[in-house]
């Protein structure tokens, strides 16, 4: 049997372990108090694998969850791109005609036309054959006229026929005073039908000989130009005063008349 001395120490042993094992559990547990008017339980700090987690972005908080949860989700080209029928339907919607766009301007371009419509003639340029012929009779062949019919003075005859150019001045009075796809003759007055029996008796004078020549040979060049531009616009022949001519002839010789 131990001694009493050494019993007790024993005892008293146990004792200090007891109460050292109570203090270290105390330590480690949380206190739980009962929630005070107005006060809120911390939330738990969220604690993570330092060996296994990413970067921060990778695990969202609570509040990012919720938020990205209430934002449905959307595609990007509906967002910033939206197609050319909704385009269309949204336009129709607000009664307002669709804007263009660098997309339409290819398809627009080559819209066909709506059936029955008439392109209207595009118009004469400037450097084109017909201008080319057109200007060059008026100018050039007039020095061989003067050479064939006036050769003792075709220099004099030369510059008097390009002097009967003077006969345009009649397009001032027409509106617009230039028009590419008109026909002159018959159209201004001294082009008229009615002058045109007047230059065949100035053939008759000799004082007026070159001028005749100057004037009729004009109107030939213009009537050229006319049926290059009847070739290409029939509308242009059926409201030129030569088809009128046209027809009236023909009604004199009683054949048929074009409607």
């Amino acid at each position: 049997m131990l001694p009493l001395p050494v019993f007790v120490f024993i005892r008293y042993i146990a004792a200090g372990l007891v109460l050292a094992l109570a203090g270290c559990r105390s330590s480690a547990v949380v206190p739980r108090f009962a929630p005070a008017a107005g006060g809120y339980h911390p939330r738990p700090v969220q604690r993570f694998d330092t060996a296994t987690a990413g970067a921060a972005h990778q695990f969202p908080t609570a509040l990012q969850r919720r938020v990205k949860a209430d934002v449905p989700l959307q595609a990007p080209d509906t967002l910033e791109f939206p197609t050319q029928e909704k385009r269309e339907r949204a336009s129709q919607l607000n009664g307002s005609s669709p804007k263009a766009t660098i997309g339409d301007t290819a398809s627009s371009s080559t819209r066909p036309m709506a059936p029955g419509a008439k392109q209207p003639p595009a118009p004469t340029k400037f450097l084109s054959a017909q201008s080319l012929v057109h200007y060059g009779l008026h100018f050039l062949f007039p020095v061989v006229l003067a050479l064939v019919f006036f050769p003792a003075v075709w220099q004099t005859a030369y510059l008097i026929m390009l002097a009967t150019m003077l006969m345009d001045l009649d397009h001032l009075l027409a509106k617009p005073i230039f028009d590419p796809m008109r026909c002159s003759v018959g159209y201004h007055p001294l082009h008229s039908f009615y002058v045109i029996p007047v230059y065949v008796l100035l053939l008759l004078l000799p004082a007026t000989q070159i001028i005749a020549v100057g004037v009729l040979f004009h109107l030939v060049t213009d009537t050229v130009d006319c049926f290059w531009n009847f070739s290409h616009c029939h509308e242009c022949y059926v409201n030129s005063r030569l088809y009128a001519l046209r027809n009236g002839v023909r009604k004199l010789l009683g054949r048929k008349v074009d409607d």
